[in-house]
Order: structure tokens, then C-alpha cells, then sequence
């Protein structure tokens, strides 16, 4: 009796953190089955996985916690749950999740070495991916002929308002499997434990810098106002000056666990950890393609939205000595081909959805520029 109490106590006590009571675009039915599978789940954890995820949805993965393994395809019931992970996904985080298809483990899961019979079910050890466009077999290089347009003013290039313009028939094209090969020396750099940083970050409010940049080192880089164990960039230990404005003072408020910017095997990811979206833009991302006079075109970099809890990335290994080669062909530069904007809460430019007001990222309250240091 004692036991079964004492276990009641214990799932009402994570009821609390289900986001399933604020959704009004789920039937009675349907959250009523989740919350079932999730009490025999959870039903099925000892102690020290149970304290695990407890501390995991306390600190809204602030705090790192451990690996909770779970049986894939185990009957629970008349059910036979085949992915376990998405269950607690949806319950604890984010309920429009309908596969693992949609998620991203976190360099710091143990399943990302690889378990055919178990899976962590640690609801924050994952993340949503954001769909950067439409995947292709064949991608369109940078044209040769350029005309450069620089449109900022602070002493960097931007990768939206910085335009590449050409005639249509100029333009080449590259095959999955030659990118492959081009993109070789770079997924083999992950590899090795580089002595140097492999990435540059700089913060800035609007078109201020504001202190030295962060040297990072280590595959995993928090980028942060405020932790509960703080390491990595601290943005609120900055020295500024004392009149900052509202805006920026609002956006701050809301940085929080900020993101994470992580090394991987196939190129450079971005983990928003915050509770406001992050804009994000880079050379290898998707580009919006703007027809001019003439029979011309213009390649704008879009700008990505990133929200709370999902996952893109910034940088592909493999589509970077694309970008470099087709801007060391032209003889110029139209942008540093190895920079990712980053800005926190307000976008710029145009996204896949909107164009924004602020049409550079120096409009922006607060926001950082990764320079990485791949070998070309």
C-alpha cells in the first residue's frame, strides 16, 4: 500500500510539467491515451531514472542529467509502444511531434553511440528539427559571374543584403555524390581533437560590439544569459555601457539558457535552449532565389527562425567547399563564407514565411556572428 502511494505521489507530481492541459488542438481521447502510455512508462522507472527526469523537467534541461533507457516496441498494456521517446516528447515538450523522424538527439545522449533494443527516453536530450527547405539531389553553386553589393556599414559582410547577381544560363551544378566527395575533408576534421578553436563568437546589440569574443574549444558551447551551472559563453558578464535600450534590455531578459553551438560529424548545429525563437542565417543555407531585369537572378541566404526547442544546422560540411569555390571562382567576395549570424527573439531580412522590418542584422537587439575556422 505504501509503495502504490508512494508511486501515485510520484506521477502527479510530474503531471504538473504534461503540456498537453494547454493544447486545444488535441481531441479528450487522444491526450487521455498519452497520459495512459506515459503513466506505464514512467510506472516502469526505478528511482534514480525517475529523480533523472524529474530534474530534467524542473530545470527545463538547464541542469545535465543522465540517460534514462527505455525498451523500444515493449507492450504496455493491449499497446505495443514502438517509440517510447516520442511519447514523453510530446507530454513533456512539444505535443505536434509525431515520429522520431522529427527529432535530433543531443550530443550529449548515449544513444547517439547506438542501441538497437533501448532508447533514452529523457524528453530533454532531444530536439525538433527545422526543415531548412527542400532536400535535392542536385544543388545550384553560386554563379560565376558576380556583382557585390555591400550593405553594411560596421565592418563585416551580411548574408542576406549582400547579393550575387548573374544571367540565368551562368549558374552550375553540382551532384550529391560529387558534394560528397568535396565535403570529405571536412566531416574528417570532426574527427580530430583539434588543440585550436574551431570557432570565433562575437556578441553584439544592434551595430555595437560588446566585449572580447569567445574562443571556442570544446565540441559543445553554451551560449547563455544565465545557467544553473554556468560554462561557456556568459553573455551577462560582459561589460557594457550603462545606457542600453529598452529594447535590448527586453530581449536580454529573455535569452535565458540561450543555445548550444555544437561540432558535429556533419557540420555545425544550433540548439535553441532559450524561451524566445533565435534567426539564423549562413552560407550553406537555403537560398532564395529573386528574379531581376534583365534575365538575372539574385541569391539572397534566407534567415531561419528557430524555435524553442528545435534544432538546425547552421553549417553543412558538405556544401561548404561549394560555397568556397564559387566565391573564389568570381575572383571576389561577396561574404565571409565561413560566418553564422545568430540573433536572439527579432528576425531581419526575409525568412522562409515573412520579411521582416529590419532589413539588416545590425538592426537587430542582440545577436552574435560565429566566424569557424574551416580548412578550405
Amino acid at each position: 500500500m505504501f509503495k502504490l502511494l508512494r508511486l501515485v505521489n510520484k506521477l502527479s507530481l510530474l503531471e504538473s510539467y504534461f503540456v498537453l492541459t494547454a493544447r486545444k488542438d488535441f481531441s479528450p481521447e487522444e491526450s487521455a491515451e498519452l497520459k495512459s502510455i506515459t503513466h506505464s512508462i514512467l510506472k516502469r522507472l526505478n528511482d534514480s531514472e525517475f529523480t533523472a527526469l524529474q530534474t530534467a523537467l524542473e530545470s527545463k534541461g538547464g541542469l545535465q542529467t543522465s540517460c534514462i533507457f527505455f525498451p523500444t516496441h515493449e507492450r504496455l498494456g493491449k499497446r505495443v509502444v514502438v517509440e517510447p521517446q516520442v511519447v514523453l516528447y510530446r507530454v513533456f515538450r512539444l505535443p505536434q511531434v509525431r515520429s522520431s523522424s522529427e527529432l535530433k538527439r543531443s550530443p550529449c545522449c548515449s544513444t547517439r553511440n547506438g542501441f538497437d533494443k533501448k532508447v533514452c527516453i529523457n524528453p530533454f536530450h532531444y530536439s525538433t528539427v527545422v526543415n531548412s527547405g527542400p532536400s535535392s539531389g542536385i544543388y545550384t553553386a553560386l554563379p560565376k559571374a558576380m556583382e557585390v553589393k555591400n550593405d553594411e556599414s560596421s565592418g563585416f559582410f551580411s548574408n542576406h543584403t549582400q547579393s550575387t547577381t548573374c544571367p540565368m544560363d551562368s549558374q552550375t551544378s553540382y551532384t550529391e555524390s560529387a558534394l560528397r566527395n568535396i565535403g570529405a575533408d571536412y566531416c574528417n576534421a570532426t574527427d580530430k581533437s583539434w588543440s585550436r578553436p574551431w570557432c570565433s563568437i562575437a556578441y553584439w546589440e544592434q551595430s555595437e560590439r560588446i566585449g572580447p569574443s569567445f574562443e571556442g574549444t570544446a565540441d559543445v558551447i553554451n551560449v547563455f544569459e544565465s545557467l544553473p551551472e554556468p560554462s561557456g559563453f556568459c553573455l551577462a558578464a560582459l561589460d557594457r555601457r550603462s545606457d542600453v535600450p529598452e529594447r535590448t534590455k527586453r530581449v536580454r531578459e529573455q535569452i535565458g539558457y540561450g543555445l548550444q553551438l555544437t561540432r558535429e560529424v556533419d557540420g555545425v548545429w544550433i540548439y535553441n535552449r532559450s524561451d524566445c525563437s533565435l534567426f539564423a542565417n549562413g552560407p550553406t543555407l537555403t537560398y532564395s532565389n529573386e528574379s531581376m531585369a534583365g534575365g538575372k537572378v539574385r541569391h539572397n541566404i534566407l534567415v531561419h527562425k528557430i524555435p524553442p526547442g528545435y534544432s538546425l544546422k547552421v553549417y553543412d560540411y558538405k556544401l561548404s567547399p561549394q560555397v568556397c569555390r564559387a566565391v573564389d571562382s568570381a575572383g571576389v567576395r561577396c561574404y565571409h563564407p565561413e560566418t553564422v549570424r545568430v540573433s536572439f527573439k527579432k528576425g531581419w531580412g526575409v525568412t522562409s514565411t515573412s520579411e521582416y522590418r529590419q532589413p539588416l542584422v545590425t538592426c537587430c537587439p542582440c545577436w552574435i556572428e560565429v566566424h569557424l575556422s574551416v580548412a578550405r
